[in-house]
């Protein structure tokens, strides 16, 4: 059975993916910093032990990591193109885990670009995936407390439209770009339907049995949490994304068509949501 390796195997985005390739039949293997069962240790940001791990990989599966420090990305991409090299590896699936807006000055996408370059210009041959906004990002600790206390807050205007996608549709596209004929091309990928925040907080009142309304997080405020939270420039990179949404309000609506083209059928939000629980811990 072929064998695909799957970057920082241990994120959420990595652990879905990893089960789709489990669910078709694939031989599953994983890097982290730290060695565990079907892991190998292997250091994304100075290369070590990369070759090594994708030796006998047919796929290397490379989620683009959220570490916006100066540089960082675009060099984590190149040592995993090169090792992909080194090891034979017949293709690498890139997920940049955003949209890159290619026209656009703000550094987080230069910095999305050049590290999707890496992969792209290198001798293997890629695929690259192009995600909307996950749903995923609602049951976040920082998302989940809110809407169970009655408000679904976001850094988007609540009449913006965006086409939501799970983990789990993000998963199947990246297997479908595993083993389709489709190397060498980009999908743009989102969920079914371009979505509201009046239209989430619709959903998830019919879901949670009390009204749930939408809010708009000021860009400010998010900015500056996200710095204390996960450390400068993370949150200024982040904001920008969403300052580009603010401006062009239709950016992030759509993305169904690439997931038609891979043969993915995407998960709606009514079932995502209930499929989650929404039930506070005992």
């Amino acid at each position: 059975m072929p064998t695909v390796v799957i970057t920082a195997i241990s994120g959420l985005q990595q652990s879905a993916i990893a089960a789709a390739f489990r669910a078709a039949g694939w031989t599953v293997r994983g890097t982290s910093r730290t060695a565990a069962p079907a892991v190998a240790a292997a250091n994304l940001e100075t290369g070590e032990g990369l070759a090594a791990t994708f030796n006998g990989a047919d796929v290397i599966a490379f989620t683009l990591p959220q570490d916006h420090r100066p540089g960082v990305a675009l060099r984590i991409a190149a040592n995993v193109a090169a090792a992909a090299a080194t090891a034979g590896v017949g293709r690498i699936v890139l997920n940049i885990a955003s949209r890159i807006v290619e026209t656009s000055p703000p550094g987080v996408f230069r910095g999305m670009a050049a590290a999707r370059d890496a992969i792209t210009t290198g001798p293997v041959q890629s695929v690259v995936l192009q995600p909307k906004v996950y749903m995923e990002n609602l049951v976040a600790p920082w998302s989940v407390a809110g809407i169970r206390a009655g408000t679904i807050a976001y850094p988007a205007s609540e009449s913006t439209c965006i086409a939501w996608i799970s983990h789990h549709t993000l998963a199947e596209a990246v297997v479908a770009a595993a083993t389709r004929d489709v190397a060498g091309q980009t999908f743009f990928i989102g969920g079914p339907e371009a979505l509201s925040g009046t239209d989430l907080a619709e959903t998830l009142s019919t879901r949670l049995g009390h009204p749930v309304r939408s809010f708009t997080i000021p860009l400010e405020g998010f900015r500056d949490s996200l710095n204390q939270m996960m450390g400068a420039p993370a949150g200024d990179r982040i904001a920008e994304l969403y300052q580009h949404l603010a401006d062009h309000p239709t950016a992030m609506a759509g993305g169904a068509a690439g997931l038609t083209d891979l043969g993915v059928t995407p998960e709606t939000f009514a079932r995502f949501v209930a499929r989650q629980s929404w039930a506070v811990a005992a």
